[in-house]
């Protein structure tokens, strides 16, 4: 099973946060990375050219083991 990475951008903070797999290795990180730095991953999020982007923060971090929904109403 090819294993999925979470994509996204803030324009107000400025971050660009990629989620990988919950037991990724560190070792695969350089692989993971080459696809979601290349013309089918970051590329595709509306963020501007990359020059408009330059200095933008990059947090990597592994996907949550547990998570719950709150309903904020």
């Amino acid at each position: 099973m090819a294993k999925t990475a979470k994509v996204s951008y803030s324009p107000e903070t400025r971050r660009i946060e990629i989620v990988v797999p919950r037991g990724s290795k560190s070792g695969d990180l350089t692989h993971m990375l080459r696809n979601v730095l290349g013309p089918n991953g970051i590329a595709r999020l509306p963020r501007g050219c990359s020059s408009c982007t330059s200095g933008d923060h990059l947090l990597i971090r592994e996907e949550l083991a547990e998570t719950i929904n709150v309903e904020l109403g």
